[in-house]
């Protein structure tokens, strides 16, 4: 369907203008949800002209639409389109924290490592020692421990850890222990 626009000058002449279409249009939106991978937000923008900017409480992202959290509470995002168009949206979301296991059993095929949000840290290290100080193991993201030292099964008994978040934003340490049963 075609559009113009009449041009009227002050002494009363009309001038039409060509004809002309207007393309479909629908408006900028952005919805938050929770992602897949623990501690993240996905913000999810349609409409507007494409071309998505995104701000997430207030810092810009570029054009990267997932955002780790850190703590519980409220995160807004703003996305920007090529036309200059903004849309907000906001919620409340929950931080789950890492999760550091007291004990394990290797006989029953159980092996011993941090869950839970483990996976919001990609830097995460962790040494393992046993009564003597000595180090028995050394773990990243995602490695567990099936109680052994250079292949020998050590004994029940308590073994301490430390763990090293190692991220820029979070750069807490954890140190503990743990009992490893037989």
């Amino acid at each position: 369907m075609g559009h113009y626009i009449d041009v009227r000058h002050t002494n009363g002449c009309i001038q039409q203008t060509e004809l002309f279409d207007i393309p479909a249009y629908e408006p900028l939106e952005v919805v938050l949800v929770e992602s897949t991978n623990i501690n993240e937000i996905v913000a999810i923008a349609t409409g507007g002209t494409g071309n998505y900017e995104f701000e997430f409480n207030g810092e810009s992202t570029g054009s990267t639409n997932t955002f780790q959290i850190y703590e519980t509470g409220n995160y807004t995002v703003v996305v920007t389109d090529s036309n200059g168009c903004t849309a907000t949206a906001s919620g409340y979301f929950e931080f789950v924290d890492l999760c550091i296991p007291n004990y394990f059993t290797p006989n029953t095929g159980d092996e011993w490592g941090p869950g839970c949000g483990k996976d919001s840290y990609k830097d995460l290290t962790v040494d393992i020692y046993d009564r003597y100080g000595r180090v028995v193991a050394r773990l990243r993201v995602n490695d567990t421990w099936d109680g052994k030292y250079n292949g020998h099964e050590l004994p029940t008994g308590d073994y301490w850890y430390v763990v090293k978040l190692n991220d820029k934003k979070d750069n807490r340490d954890f140190v503990g222990h743990f009992t490893l049963y037989r």
